[in-house]
C-alpha cells in the first residue's frame, strides 16, 4: 500500500492548500513508503521496566562536546551495565553529540547524546533489539539541570499514561568517565528516548516524511488529546502543523498521529533558558496557552475524562520519583493541581481551552 500527503502554506496569517495557488503536481508529497505490517511485538528489555538503569560510559567526552554541528563527529565509546543474571556487561558504541537548542554550547555544557549500538551484537543484554538511541542528559553539571532532566523524564511517562501513542522513555543514572584520565568521574540521571522507527511501527505506521500537514488530516481525538496535553504541562514549544517537537505517523489504517516530543521549554519543567512565547503575550513559561486547533466535532468532555481518569496516577509519578526535590514535587503538584481544577469547572475549561482554539 501507498499513501501520499497533501501540504498547505500560510498565506496573510491563514492557511490555504496549495491547490488553489499552483498546479496539482506541485501539492502533493508523496511517501511512497510500505505500510508496515502488524506490529503487536514483546516489549523490548530495555522499556520493559521503569526501574533505574544504572550505566557506566566512557569516552573522550572532551573531543564529544567540542562538536556543536548538526553532522556531528561519532566517537567509541565503552558502556557498563549490569546483566540479566548479575554479571556485568560491557558493550562498545559510537556516541555523538545531537539537538538544536541544548546543543548550543551556550545552552548546555553537556549536551544531549546520541547512542548508536552494534545492533548483531546485542542479544541477551537490555539493549538488544536497539540500534540508535537518544540521551537526554542533564544539560549542566548542577543539580538545578539535573531535576530539569527528571521533569522533562516524567513529562514523557505522563504522556505514556495517557495514550500508546507517545515515546516510551526509559530513565537511567549515568558514570560518565573520560577516557583520558583527566576529569573525575560524573554522576547524573538522564534518561533514553525510544527510536522514532521503532515507535512508528509498534503503532503499525511509518513517520510521515514532509515539511508540514493541514491539521484536519490529523486525527481529531489524537490531536486534541496532545493540545490539552500540551497545554497540562505548559508548552507552547510545538506545532503539529509544520511537525515542530512533532513527529506524525501514519497508521495502516490511514490515521494520521502527532507524537509530541522536547519538553524542556515546558512550564512544568520551568528550564533556566527557557524564554515566554513573545508571539503569545505571555510573561512567563509558565504561563498556559491552548494551541489546538478547532474541532467541531469533537467532544472535549472524552478529552477530559481520560485526564481525570489517570489524575492520581500523574500525581503519583512526581510524587514517587526518586532523585526529584520536596520542593519540585509540590511546585510540579501545585502546577498540575491548577490544570485539574479547570477541568473540574466545564465553563472555565470551555473558556480557556475550547474557546481558545486556533481556526484553520
Amino acid at each position: 500500500m501507498k499513501s501520499g500527503i497533501v501540504c498547505y502554506t500560510i498565506l496573510n496569517g491563514r492557511m490555504l492548500p496549495m491547490l488553489m495557488r499552483v498546479i496539482l503536481s506541485a501539492l502533493v508529497i508523496s511517501a511512497f513508503l510500505p505500510i508496515p505490517g502488524s506490529a503487536q511485538e514483546a516489549v523490548p528489555p530495555l522499556f520493559a521496566s521503569h526501574e533505574t538503569l544504572e550505566l557506566r560510559i566512557e569516552a573522550n567526552f572532551d573531543k564529544i562536546h567540542k562538536e556543536r554541528k548538526d553532522k556531528a563527529k561519532s566517537y567509541p565509546a565503552t558502556l557498563r551495565v549490569e546483566g540479566p543474571d548479575g554479571p556485568e556487561q560491557e558493550l562498545g558504541l559510537k556516541i555523538k553529540t545531537r539537538g538544536l537548542f541544548r546543543l548550543k554550547r551556550s545552552t548546555c555544557k553537556d549536551p544531549p547524546l546520541r547512542l548508536d549500538f552494534p545492533k548483531s551484537k546485542l542479544e541477551g543484554t537490555i539493549f538488544e533489539g536497539q540500534n540508535k538511541l537518544k540521551l537526554v542528559t542533564h544539560c549542566r553539571d548542577n543539580d538545578s539541570y539535573e531535576q530539569n532532566a527528571l521533569e522533562e523524564y516524567l513529562i514523557y511517562r505522563t504522556f505514556n499514561l495517557l495514550t500508546d501513542s507517545s515515546f516510551r522513555v526509559r530513565l537511567v543514572r549515568i558514570t560518565y568517565v573520560d577516557s583520558r584520565g583527566k576529569d573525575d568521574d560524573k554522576v547524573r540521571y538522564g534518561f533514553l528516548i525510544e527510536d522514532e522507527d521503532a515507535m512508528a511501527t509498534r503503532l503499525d505506521g511509518f513517520i510521515v516524511q514532509a515539511k508540514q500537514v493541514h491539521p484536519s488530516l490529523l486525527s481529531d481525538e489524537d490531536a486534541a488529546l496532545v493540545a490539552v496535553f500540551q497545554y497540562m504541562i505548559g508548552n507552547t514549544d510545538f506545532s503539529v502543523v509544520f511537525f515542530h517537537n512533532i513527529k506524525v505517523v501514519q497508521t495502516a489504517m490511514g490515521s494520521y498521529l502527532p507524537i509530541p516530543y522536547d519538553y524542556d521549554w515546558a512550564g512544568l519543567v520551568g528550564a533556566p533558558y527557557a524564554k515566554p512565547n513573545s508571539r503569545l503575550g505571555t510573561r512567563s513559561v509558565r504561563d498556559r496557552v491552548y494551541m489546538g486547533y478547532c474541532r467541531p466535532t469533537m467532544d472535549f468532555a472524552l478529552i477530559y475524562q481520560r485526564f481525570q481518569q489517570n489524575h492520581e496516577a500523574i500525581l503519583d509519578l512526581f510524587a514517587n520519583q526518586e532523585g526529584l526535590s520536596e520542593d519540585n514535587r509540590k511546585r510540579a503538584a501545585r502546577y498540575l493541581g491548577e490544570f485539574f481544577e479547570t477541568l473540574e469547572d466545564p465553563s472555565k475549561a470551555a473558556w480557556k481551552i475550547v474557546g481558545r482554539c486556533l481556526s484553520v
